[in-house]
């Protein structure tokens, strides 16, 4: 199931440069982030990777690239480590199908028209039957196909997508057949997100087997009328006269009968060419039954070539459309890109806000006796709610009237808090445990807490050794945030 992967990664610089996504780029992506989200020495690997992410898009600032980009660039970071991703190989079954469909419907559609064709001098080939069956029964497949793609897209689905492609893709390589448990559980995990690529891919094939099957018809029907003498007619035991079939003819035959006049047989030659076992194959003109090849031959370029043609064109956009707008907003996806960002501040160095090394000037905050307060309780605290509360109304010399638990990571996480401080003129105080390091994701968070938070009391409170105090006080400072800054150790 490996495949190789070189060990220097490939990035797209530039924001005019959106990557290209395919299919295994995304089985890859998620098995890749799964694996590195709930591994041990998550935040040591993904801190290294953003470190060089963080000097590959040195030129547009980290913030500014685009999710887009920076998942397919730590892609190609997570592929330089682990071997074990199959997701190229998937890429070339893909590719390997594309090919062989449309050579498979070709050989179909020359296998299939001298069925059609057979013809003994008995009785003259049924031009109706010949339609059918090239062109309408086609169309029913086509709709069957249809039907699927879009239950592909459901969430029942989910499963049944990925054990399907485990099942195709295995059946193909020895080393993946070998591999089967591991590749089935891999993309049954991932089958939410792979259903809505692969329903249009789906489709695309299916439309390329029959735009080949109408190629390849197309090239055994003239390869027929060239080297056989063949006779078309039509025959039916309904009361259905020579008027209605030429007005059928001249129906289907509107979108190219002004191009190829020759190509509609007249009311004469429709009424010739009806075959009557009583009369048998004298009555029947040898004008009249040559009349009818060229009618199929326009049906089967208007009516299967041409529009499976461009069915095929739309698949394929459509697929590149779902690929090139992939959404990395997920819960998964915003914590990777949290710990990528990690803290990128310098801690001796000068800045917009003036000198933040450990020479930085520390003024006391003050609060007025008996205040009101909005308490806010991040993950990771030891001590209990109650314990806490006791600990920040000491140390504030104040009343706790609210209190909640936030994700301070996780800006979008925290609507139900927002209202409450947007209808409260209560101060804000939140409690953090002092071992978490400032991201910038934590920075995004507080500054949203600021912006629904009426009062301009706002401060933070660290439960943990106060050497972290220092390290704190600098990044806020450095991302402009107006909090005041408490310690409390545990």
């Amino acid at each position: 199931m490996s495949q190789p992967h070189t060990n220097r990664p490939t990035f797209a610089k530039g924001k005019a440069r959106v990557p290209r996504w395919t299919v295994g780029d995304v089985i890859d992506f998620e098995e890749a982030e799964q694996k590195t989200l709930s591994s041990q020495d998550a935040e040591s690997v993904l801190r290294e990777d953003g470190k060089t992410l963080s000097r590959t898009f040195a030129e547009q600032g980290f913030s500014g690239v685009p999710r887009v980009a920076l998942c397919h660039a730590w892609l190609s970071l997570a592929r330089s480590r682990d071997s074990q991703l199959f997701g190229s190989g998937i890429d070339r079954v893909f590719s390997v199908l594309t090919s062989t469909s449309w050579v498979m419907g070709i050989v179909l559609g020359c296998l299939a028209v001298p069925a059609y064709l057979a013809y003994k001098g008995e009785k003259p080939i049924n031009v109706m039957v010949v339609f059918f069956g090239l062109i309408v029964l086609p169309w029913l497949i086509t709709g069957g196909s249809l039907y699927f793609s879009v239950w592909l897209r459901g969430s029942s689905s989910k499963g049944s997508v990925g054990a399907g492609i485990a099942f195709l893709v295995s059946r193909l390589s020895p080393e993946w057949r070998a591999s089967w448990s591991d590749l089935r559980r891999i993309l049954r995990e991932h089958g939410k997100r792979i259903a809505s690529i692969s329903s249009g891919l789906f489709f695309g094939f299916t439309q390329q087997v029959a735009c080949g099957f109408g190629i390849g018809a197309l090239l055994s029907i003239l390869f027929h009328v060239t080297v056989f003498d063949l006779a078309f007619g039509w025959e039916s035991t309904l009361s259905i006269g020579a008027e209605f079939m030429c007005f059928f003819a001249n129906v289907i035959s509107a979108p190219w009968a002004w191009l190829w006049t020759a190509s509609v047989p007249s009311l004469e030659q429709v009424r010739e060419s009806r075959f009557s076992y009583l009369a048998g194959m004298e009555a029947a003109s040898v004008n009249a039954t040559r009349s009818w090849w060229p009618f199929i031959v326009g049906s089967l370029m208007f009516y299967v070539v041409i529009p499976r043609f461009l069915l095929v064109v739309y698949a394929s956009w459509k697929t590149s459309r779902r690929l090139s707008t992939l959404d990395f907003t997920r819960t998964q996806d915003i914590a990777l890109i949290r710990r990528l960002s990690g803290p990128l501040f310098q801690t001796e160095e000068p800045s917009q806000t003036g000198f933040l090394g450990e020479s930085a000037e520390v003024q006391p905050p003050s609060f007025p006796n008996d205040g009101e307060w909005n308490l806010l309780l991040c993950e990771g605290l030891l001590y209990g709610d109650e314990d806490v509360r006791a600990q920040v109304e000491t140390a504030l010399r104040g009343k706790i009237n609210f209190l909640a638990h936030i994700e301070v990571d996780y800006a979008d996480g925290n609507e139900h808090v927002l209202k409450s401080l947007l209808e409260s003129k209560d101060g804000m105080v939140i409690a953090i445990p002092a071992e978490i390091n400032p991201v910038d994701a934590i920075a995004v968070t507080l500054q949203t807490f600021l912006h629904a938070a009426p009062s301009k009391d706002n401060v933070i409170i660290l439960f943990g050794p106060e050497a972290r105090l220092s390290l704190w006080r600098r990044w806020l400072r450095e991302k402009q945030l107006g909090f005041d800054l408490l310690g409390v150790c545990e």
